[in-house]
Formats: C-alpha cells, structure tokens, sequence
C-alpha cells in the first residue's frame, strides 16, 4: 500500500499511521542536510511533480469528475490503495500538492524520498507524535495559508477498519480553506496479505492490476467550507460527517464496502 496517509486523532495528532523512525536520517548533520539532503529533496521533488504531470498518464488512463478546486484547499482522498496521491494530483492539475504521510516501518530508507514527495509525515509512535505530529499540523497550516494544496487521507493505513480521523478537518478549518472530498473509481484496492511481497514486486502487480481496471475516475465533490462562527471541535465534527457522507457514497459506489464511521470510536 502507498504509505501516504492518514489524518489523525483529535486534537493534536494527525494520523492513523505506520510508525516512523528518525534512524534513517541521523546520519545528516545540519551542513550535510543543507548542502546535500534539502537540494537532493529538491531534485527528487521536482522530478516526482514531473512523474505526475508526464509518466502517469503513459501508464494509466486517468480523467477527473467535477470541478477540481482552485488553491489553497484540504484534499481528503480515499485511500484504498495505491497511487492515489499521483492520480489526484494529475486530475486536479495541482502537481505540487503535498501530503500528510507515514513510511512503511519495513521500508525506513524511503522516509527521505516520501519527505521530498509530501512534506509532512506522522508517526502513531507514542512519544514522537507528542511533537512531530503537532509540527507537521503547523507547517501543512502553514503551507496552506500561503496557497498550498495539501491530502489527507482520513482513513489511514488501514481503510478496512472503516475509521475516520479528523485531521483533514482539523486543516481546513485552521487554515480557513475549502475541504473536498475525493474519491477514486477503477483504482486498486489493497489487500493486507499484499504486505508478504517485497516492494518491487508488489509494485509492478499493483501497476499491471490497475491498467487492467480501465480509467481512473477521479471525482471531486462540491468543497465544504469552514464555519468560523463555530467552535472549532464542533466545526470539526460538521466537516467530519459531510465527508463521511461523501465517502459512504464513494465506498459503496467504487469498493462495495460499507461507509466508513465517523466519529470514531474511543481507542
């Protein structure tokens, strides 16, 4: 499963999410990181936003329903598979989107590359997450306010759990922009025993089973917009049920799954 995801428990927290580890990374002192580790982050971003503008529509066919939203605004994706993230952003146009996203813990190398791919990674660890996961809100709100496009992916890793969290939300409405809805049809649906294969392998089986299924229909759903006048737990649990609404249809519709819940239930 692409290891972009998740949102978050209320309040501070960003995410139902593969635990992260900040070993891969030690190795780079602050003049090796600013001279070597941001322009190779860079690099690798630039040539991600060109795989997306480019490659993907090489490999698969993929059209967008609806109106894409114009920046800045919260992009709350399913994710029930793989390639969401490059899907969205060709559909949407917004090839430098970023992400809220968590690394496969048997895969710590790609963090670096994720990193450069998405920008703000979150961690379920119980004792990173006191600080990483408020500081990537922080810069994604941030990044929002100055016109971004940031995914979310309210369901986590897990999408058969069938949970929502609201970090989607808890954006939006700090950052004052739009949350839409997106949800993907004809795009690959994980399976947990997929984690067995090694990456590689698991990758060409995904890449070959989702050009099988024909055009990625990417649909956008009307934006759902902030109500400041609200508090914001209770603006947050507005936004929150209109998106399960929405990914209820999108489960039934694309997945024959029942909707995912929200709120959800006490851990």
């Amino acid at each position: 499963m692409w290891p972009a995801g998740g949102t978050g428990s209320w309040p501070r927290s960003t995410g139902l999410m593969a635990e992260t580890n900040n070993a891969g990374l030690k190795w780079l002192s602050r003049p090796a990181w600013v001279l070597v580790g941001k322009p190779l982050q860079l690099l690798i971003r630039l040539n991600y936003a060109a795989m997306c503008r480019f490659l993907i529509p090489l490999v698969f066919r993929v059209e967008g329903v609806g109106k894409p939203p114009p920046p800045p605004c919260v992009l709350a994706v399913t994710h029930v598979g793989t390639f969401e993230p490059m899907f969205v952003a060709y559909a949407g146009r917004c090839w430098w989107a970023k992400a809220l996203f968590a690394v496969d813990p048997r895969y710590p190398f790609l963090r670096f590359i994720y990193g450069a791919f998405w920008g703000f990674e979150v961690t379920t660890d119980p004792e990173r997450k006191k600080w990483l996961n408020p500081r990537s809100l922080s810069r994604a709100v941030e990044y929002l306010r100055r016109g971004g496009v940031v995914m979310v992916f309210p369901e986590g890793e897990r999408f058969w759990e069938r949970v929502l969290y609201p970090g989607a939300a808890v954006l939006a409405r700090r950052a004052g922009v739009p949350l839409v809805p997106v949800g993907l049809e004809n795009a690959y649906c994980y399976h947990p025993q997929a984690e067995a294969q090694s990456l590689l392998r698991a990758a060409w089986r995904i890449i070959q089973e989702t050009r099988k299924k024909g055009t990625i229909r990417v649909h956008f759903s009307p934006p759902i917009l902030p109500d400041p006048t609200l508090p914001e737990r209770e603006d947050v649990d507005r936004m929150m049920r209109k998106v399960a609404d929405a990914f209820g249809e999108y489960y039934g519709r694309f997945y024959g799954l029942p909707r995912p819940t929200w709120p959800p239930k006490a851990r």
